[in-house]
């Protein structure tokens, strides 16, 4: 288990990160920065989550003075505000990453995997952090799987396609873990989460001097050399990041912002999206030459509804992950409600609905009362034929 310091105020963003944080971090915390040392002392924190609402001299002052704290870890800030020359200079300052716009939960969570989990998973757990998520038995998750592992001895691209939650980036892992480049570096972006000009850097690195307070440093290409890059949310990238993108698959040469000289770089990427792609291309917001590049092999991750046989065992995985020591279980009549509802959130909105009703539960069993689902005359996707 890896701890992950929380360093703000703002209760509700906190509760909403710790929920949404992969299983195999814990969210801790601190409140006051000069509280800060004797957390790090306590908690040893393999990172740290900085907010900074009001972006100015006295909030990059207090990212200072958290860089500068003995045995800090690495710090990724997050605002909504920053700009793009702010954002750079957080990096400057010392912070690993800096996540611009409405925060991301996922993306920091992602985030954080590049900075502390670049490769395994932690020891002793015996899988990768998600794993149960394509847990099932179910014709959809066989063939699934199948096609999975039969990809991940091929060196060509991956598309993966599929509904918000459906588990695209554990299908992304599932293809790295069983390839020859398993011991290699897993690096992930979700490309959503970035300005344009900050993914540019953020995927090609930057020469020392190419803007202001700009320093020598690799980009995503350059980590993931000899292992695989995953670019989730593909679909968001810009016409211009596209064309980028598309001559690194080419060719196999990247350089950095503001340098002369080129780098050869080994990287498989796998891309996944919520997207039709097919109907962007119609709308002219996705090249067509990438799509084909992209899609050389493609795999579609099943949505819920069309699993609903594996409920059971994710629901079962689920609940002993979040109480290991003595696992909850559901009574028959809580298992029927489940099955019966269409989820269309898939499995991110199962788990959230399971840990809302472990909070109610009585001596060990999850029942029916505790289940809380919309309504099925007001929700569509609750009847919905299949």
């Amino acid at each position: 288990m890896y701890n992950i310091l929380f360093l703000g105020q703002d209760i509700g963003t906190f509760s909403r990160l710790r929920d949404s944080l992969p299983r195999h971090m814990r969210l801790e915390p601190e409140h006051e920065i000069v509280n800060l040392s004797r957390a790090i002392r306590s908690v040893k924190p393999h990172g740290i989550v900085l907010p900074i609402s009001n972006p100015g001299p006295e909030e990059f002052s207090i990212l200072k003075k958290v860089i500068d704290t003995p045995r800090v870890p690495g710090v990724i800030v997050t605002s909504d505000y920053l700009t793009v020359a702010q954002a750079v200079s957080c990096m400057r300052f010392g912070a690993y990453d800096c996540l611009t716009g409405p925060m991301n939960y996922d993306a920091v969570g992602a985030c954080l995997n590049r900075m502390i989990l670049p490769v395994k998973p932690p020891e002793n757990t015996g899988k990768y952090p998600g794993e149960d998520l394509l847990a099932g038995n179910s014709p959809a998750v066989i063939s699934l799987r199948q096609r999975l592992i039969k990809y991940s001895d091929l060196s060509f691209p991956v598309l993966i396609t599929g509904e918000t939650g459906s588990g695209k980036d554990l299908a992304a892992k599932t293809i790295h873990l069983h390839s020859p480049r398993k011991n290699q570096p897993f690096v992930t972006i979700n490309c959503a989460s970035y300005p344009e000009d900050l993914l540019t850097t953020e995927m090609f690195g930057s020469h020392k001097g190419a803007f202001t307070g700009s320093t020598d440093r690799p980009g995503l290409f350059e980590s993931a050399d000899k292992g695989t890059l995953f670019l989730d949310e593909i679909g968001e990238l810009s016409i211009h990041s596209q064309g980028s993108l598309l001559r690194v698959i080419e060719d196999g040469y990247i350089r950095r912002i503001g340098s002369f000289k080129t780098k050869k770089v080994n990287v498989r990427i796998i891309a996944a999206t919520n997207r039709n792609l097919r109907q962007c291309m119609k709308e002219g917001t996705f090249r067509s030459d990438l799509f084909y590049r992209l899609n050389l092999l493609g795999v579609s991750v099943p949505p819920l509804r069309r699993r609903k046989e594996d409920i059971p065992v994710l629901a079962r995985n689920y609940l002993m992950e979040i109480q290991q020591e003595s696992p909850l279980t559901l009574e028959n009549a809580a298992l029927t409600l489940l099955t019966r509802y269409n989820w269309p959130g898939n499995v991110r909105e199962l788990q959230s609905v399971l840990l809302r009703a472990s909070l109610y539960t009585e001596r060990g069993k999850i029942r029916k009362s505790d289940i809380c689902l919309p309504d099925p005359d007001n929700d569509v996707s609750f009847n919905e034929e299949l």
